[in-house]
């Protein structure tokens, strides 16, 4: 996965679009307006403002929509869930036609209003996912669908095998053996869920304030072994490429380009647990290209997008059909196996999320 630049140019609320087409000047001068994700104004010319993680929108990705699916994507990137609902309230709405959400935000979207239904109708290939990724109640709000899942993980550890030899458990990052050469993520829903599994807390994304506490403890006690909280994905993948970090609880598209590098990577879903997550193409509010995303939604669920993925990337696909296309070695290597999802405590957003923001930056602080 290769980490690009992000433009964020968002427009004050009270903007209208003629006033945003104003203000970025005349059409000889749009490149600016384009990269930053202004929506294009005729749904005739094909174009679609993506708003999503960097794995989505990288060339390949880009070149794919061109080629299979005659859609040119203009691409914005965001680094969090909460980066991209922020953007989104701040006037996103107004600039982007489809976002690529982590489950657990869709009904916080819904329900704040930034997020447009689709019809299933023009999804056919939604028949080609797997069981577990059909009609979740994740993907539904007031009974709308927002979105079918093209991919499926977990955030989990990757390490050095050289270093540290093959890992099964949580037990490097906190091993003093390692300090200074590890690396969490600086998120609060990843980091603290890291904390509650390792205190074998059953329900990570439901603790209450004495749960936290216990884990607050945990990680105080683990940051002076931290090398790292890592916001950027090509920060940690360049730090395990390097040699600075050994062990890092990242996300699995790390793996390729460390092992294209000639370094044993290796990838665990430790015996704690992993944090799941999937992710689907949804369209933004307001947009007036929605049969084009639904188009590009729909391919994202074909057999052969998944398949590409999976070669390009190394995520899963969602997709069953896409998944028929791998040779059984790659797909044990992707850890594509549905019977293992009982092993992922897949992401929520906790009731209380402020206080775990709190926590968060007192473990950052101590």
């Amino acid at each position: 996965m290769t980490h690009r630049p992000t433009f964020n140019i968002l427009a004050p609320s009270n903007i209208s679009r003629r006033g945003l087409l104003k203000a970025m000047g005349p059409p000889g001068l749009g490149g600016v307006a384009l990269a930053g994700g202004l929506r294009p104004s005729f749904a005739q010319d094909k174009t679609l403002n993506y708003f999503t993680w960097s794995a989505w929108g990288d060339k390949q990705f880009v070149a794919d929509a061109k080629e299979n699916a005659g859609l040119d994507l203009k691409t914005t990137f965001y680094s969090s869930s909460d980066e991209m609902m922020a953007k989104l309230r701040g006037g996103g709405t107004r600039l982007y036609d489809m976002i690529v959400p982590v489950q657990n935000y869709v009904h916080l979207a819904a329900k704040a209003g930034l997020i447009e239904p689709m019809d299933p109708a023009n999804l056919p290939n939604a028949s080609l996912v797997f069981p577990e990724f059909q009609g979740t109640e994740d993907w539904s709000y007031e009974g709308k669908l927002y979105g079918v899942p093209f991919v499926w993980g977990a955030n989990a550890i990757a390490f050095n095998r050289k270093e540290t030899g093959d890992v099964t458990s949580m037990d490097p990052l906190f091993d003093p053996k390692y300090a200074g050469k590890i690396a969490m993520r600086d998120e609060p829903e990843d980091s603290l869920a890291v904390g509650a599994m390792r205190l074998g807390i059953e329900k990570p994304f439901q603790m209450g304030e004495a749960e936290l506490q216990e884990v607050k403890k945990l990680l105080i006690s683990q940051k002076p072994l931290v090398r790292s909280y890592w916001r950027d994905f090509a920060d940690v993948r360049n730090m395990l490429a390097s040699g600075e970090v050994v062990v890092a609880w990242t996300f699995l598209a790390v793996i390729a380009p460390l092992r294209e590098a000639g370094i044993d990577a290796g990838w665990v879903w430790p015996k704690e647990g992993a944090v799941g997550w999937n992710e689907a193409v949804t369209p933004v509010k307001g947009t007036q290209n929605l049969a084009l995303v639904e188009q590009y939604a729909n391919h994202t669920l074909s057999a052969e997008f998944g398949e590409m993925m999976a070669r390009t990337t190394r995520y899963a696909p969602a997709s069953k059909a896409a998944v028929d296309k791998l040779e059984p070695e790659m797909v044990k290597d992707l850890g594509i196996d549905t019977s293992t999802i009982s092993r992922l405590v897949f992401k929520q957003v906790p009731p209380d999320k402020a206080r775990w923001n709190e926590i968060w930056n007192e473990v950052k602080a101590a």
